[in-house]
C-alpha cells in the first residue's frame, strides 16, 4: 500500500492514508485530517503523546535537541504504542546510535524512486520513494502495519 505526506495537506489525494504534521510550521488541523481514510501524526518537536512519528531532519527540534529523539521513543514505549522515526538514509546511522537498546520502526526517505525492500533494515515501516521539495506531496510504500 502507498501512503502520502505533505506540508500542504490539501494537496494529498483525498480518501488515502496520510501522515500529517501535528506541530511546527506545517501543523495540520483535525478538520484537514478528515479528508483521509486514516491519519498518522508527525512531530518535529518530540510530542510522543499525540504523535506516532518523529521527523528526524535538520531544523527540527527532535533532531537538534540532545536526547529529544530518545525521549520521544521512550515516551511511546511507556505508553505501550509504536514509535516511528522518519529519516533519510544518511541519518539512519545517527538514529541507530541515538536509539540503541530501544524498539522503534523506521520510515526511510530515498525520494529517488527506490522503494528498497522490506528487509533493507530492521524495523522498516515504510520508504518515502517519490516527491521532494517541489512536489505537491510525497509518496511512500508501507512495509509494516499502518
Amino acid at each position: 500500500m502507498d501512503f502520502y505526506d505533505s506540508t500542504q495537506p490539501a494537496e494529498i489525494p483525498a480518501g488515502s492514508h496520510a501522515c500529517l504534521y501535528y506541530d511546527g510550521d506545517y501543523a495540520a488541523t483535525a478538520a484537514q485530517a478528515k479528508r483521509f481514510v486514516a491519519t498518522r501524526w508527525i512531530t518535529v518537536l518530540g510530542d510522543y503523546r499525540n504523535c506516532g512519528i518523529a521527523d528526524f531532519e535538520q531544523g527540527n527540534e527532535v533532531y537538534s535537541k540532545s536526547g529529544a529523539l530518545r525521549a520521544f521513543v521512550q515516551g511511546r514505549k511507556n505508553m505501550n504504542v509504536r514509535a516511528r522515526v522518519y529519516c533519510n538514509q544518511s541519518n539512519l546511522p545517527k538514529v541507530r546510535s541515538e536509539l540503541e537498546g530501544l524498539a522503534y520502526l523506521v520510515w526511510l526517505a530515498t525520494l529517488d524512486g527506490n522503494k528498497l525492500s522490506a528487509n533493507y533494515t530492521s524495523g522498516l515501516w515504510g520508504v518515502q520513494y517519490a516527491g521532494g521539495l517541489t512536489a505537491a506531496y510525497d509518496t511512500s510504500v508501507l512495509y509494516g502495519v499502518w
